[in-house]
């Protein structure tokens, strides 16, 4: 029995074009992400934009003028409390 060497770069050239058909399929393959929002979403993110933008509540304004003025008391128990409650999630 006689061997040959006879063709052996067929198999390496048949596994390099079916390699460069595999890499070219993959790239047309590829799509790219899109997104909607809807004009629900649109509006409620006008509404709470344009609540933040009309400055602190009253509440936080309240809050600043205690500090500036001396008179803000932290009660430590609810904080305390709070932190626990946190601590616990």
């Amino acid at each position: 029995m006689k061997v040959n060497g006879y063709n052996r770069m067929s198999g390496i050239s048949n596994y390099q074009q079916m390699n460069q058909k595999c890499r070219v399929s993959k790239n047309e393959g590829l799509k790219k992400d899109q997104i909607s929002i809807s004009e629900e979403a649109k509006a409620l993110l006008e509404q709470t934009t344009a609540k933040d933008s009309n400055g602190p509540t009253a509440k936080v304004r309240e809050i600043k003028e205690q500090i500036e003025n001396g008179t803000y008391q932290v009660d430590s128990g609810l904080v305390a409390d709070k932190m626990l409650d946190w601590s616990k999630k």
